[in-house]
């Protein structure tokens, strides 16, 4: 098989499972809402350790599509070996679901709400 159709099929394997994944995590994840209540003071704590691990996730989720990248990179240039086909494979399922799962954009909005004040907060007995 030729380098480049090696390097097309290793992206798209990667991505199609990484889809996959995505969906699978995510109707499991909304299946086992369990929706408890806390109160005023744990949930800006929430929001603050939030928005940290939002921004660490994102910093991983960068560099291992760099790593992909450049994974692909070898690949397209060496002999077609298995395992740089494997390895590209995977470096290309870990950065979807990384920034995918994390719902950046929206998190992003809320956390901005948040630091103005302005987020809806319903009335509720806490």
């Amino acid at each position: 098989m030729p380098t480049k159709y090696l390097v097309n099929l290793s992206i798209l394997l990667g991505i199609f499972i990484s889809v996959l994944l995505v969906i699978v995590i995510d109707y499991f994840s909304k299946k086992s809402f369990f929706g408890t209540l806390i109160s005023i003071e744990k949930g800006f704590f929430c929001f603050e350790e939030g928005e940290k691990q939002l921004n660490k996730n994102l910093r991983i989720g960068f560099w291992t599509l760099l790593m992909a990248i450049g994974s692909t990179v070898v690949l397209y240039f060496s002999n077609g070996e298995a395992i740089l086909f494997f390895a590209t494979t995977l470096f290309w399922m870990l950065p979807i679901p990384l920034f995918i799962l994390q719902r950046p954009f929206k998190r992003k909005k809320i956390y901005a709400l948040y630091k103005k004040n302005q987020l809806p907060i319903e009335n509720r007995d806490f």
